[in-house]
């Protein structure tokens, strides 16, 4: 195995690197007319990080903070976690279980609030 990608497997390297993405998706959506991302990425995966998700792989897709038992779940490696928490327009975040339709939990302007609501969706799961 490439010894940068098995580094880079780590739960702790991944949230290094969310933070690091955070921060620069964060500083680049400030002030912008080319977005619509608010800039409140770097909250919400330091609320994230610091809670029971933390265990977890993070990974973003669509302005989505998401979360996988493995950091290779693309192939197949990993489940990924039936909750995400979204960025909304205005500085919101979304906090919503996979069904389909996707079931929202939570609409709040607060990481923590967003966090916990997730945590909470996701105690079954988190137990085992």
């Amino acid at each position: 195995m490439d010894p940068d990608r098995e580094s880079r497997d780590s739960v702790e390297a991944e949230w290094d690197f969310q933070a690091r993405a955070a921060t620069h998706w964060d500083d680049r959506s400030r002030g912008s007319t080319t977005t619509w991302v608010p800039p409140i990425m770097r909250a919400l995966v330091d609320a994230a990080r610091h809670s029971a998700l933390g265990r977890f792989h993070p990974f973003t897709s669509h302005a989505r903070l998401c979360f996988s038992t493995d950091g290779r779940h693309w192939p197949g490696e990993g489940d990924i976690l039936p909750v995400c928490i979204a960025l909304l327009p205005g500085g919101s975040y979304s906090v919503a279980l996979k069904h389909d339709p996707a079931e929202v939990v939570l609409e709040t302007t607060n990481a923590d609030e967003a966090v916990a609501a997730a945590v909470a969706a996701l105690q079954e799961y988190l137990r085992s």
